[in-house]
């Protein structure tokens, strides 16, 4: 597997790794545990805490005195990072929320969910734009499990980046409706590009180019009921540039 081939890395849990995915997890349980947090986090019939910013690491990764190192540290440009997503899957992902619509809930269930991070729908037609410039994505397990796995679309941050680069260079980013162009861009990843899971054990990681389409299986694990939890690191770049690059 390879990042520039592949658009994604996988790496076994170390000595560092697994000391800092015990420290986050001994937070998290705190966190999922509140029922603010609870109120505030939980989608999808009760099945998806989204947890955007939910973990209080500082802005070199640390989390109650414990340093965030891995060997995805050679892979990866320095930049601070922000307060993690913790992103737990509970049995039964995804039901259907009573404000989502049919068509919203079948791609969830039928292409799980898949998308590229820091496009963002906004307006009552919901159109796409770039908003968020992501240098990658990192995503470091906190239980093991193999119950709705994220997954990725091999090879599809060739189509995505080339589709963006082509719509945005030389734009005004901020007006750019990038919509059409994305949805083309997913029908020839659906069409063309292999969907692989990503196993990942307690205190391993996946890291992702930025433009790789992926998304989250639906639970289909029949063993004992547990949760999986994932946390995510997706620091931004300062400039379009800098992502397109």
């Amino acid at each position: 597997m390879s990042l520039a081939a592949d658009g994604a890395l996988i790496f076994e849990p170390t000595r560092d790794s697994l000391a800092w995915a015990s420290a986050a997890r001994s937070v998290a349980d705190g966190i999922l545990a509140d029922p603010e947090a609870q109120a505030a986090n939980l989608r999808h019939g009760l099945t998806w805490f989204v947890g955007v910013d939910a973990l209080p690491n500082d802005a070199e990764g640390r989390i109650g005195g414990v340093p965030l190192r891995g060997p995805w540290d050679e892979h990866i440009p320095q930049l601070p990072l922000h307060r993690a997503q913790l992103s737990v899957i509970y049995p039964g992902y995804p039901q259907p929320d009573p404000d989502q619509s049919e068509a919203n809930h079948r791609y969830r269930v039928d292409r799980y969910a898949a998308h590229m991070d820091g496009l963002l729908p906004e307006g009552p037609d919901r159109r796409r734009f770039a908003r968020e410039f992501h240098a990658y994505v990192l995503g470091i397990a906190l239980n093991t499990s193999r119950a709705s796995p994220t997954v990725y679309w091999r090879g599809s941050h060739h189509v995505l980046r080339a589709a963006l680069r082509a719509a945005l260079e030389g734009k005004d980013v901020a007006t750019a409706d990038i919509t059409d162009i994305y949805q083309a861009a997913r029908r020839e990843i659906f069409e063309t590009c292999e969907r692989i899971p990503l196993h990942i054990p307690f205190g391993g990681a996946f890291l992702l180019d930025p433009f790789v389409l992926h998304g989250t299986a639906p639970w289909t694990y029949t063993g004992l009921d547990h949760i999986r939890i994932t946390v995510f690191f997706r620091p931004q770049y300062d400039t379009v540039e800098a992502w397109l690059a």
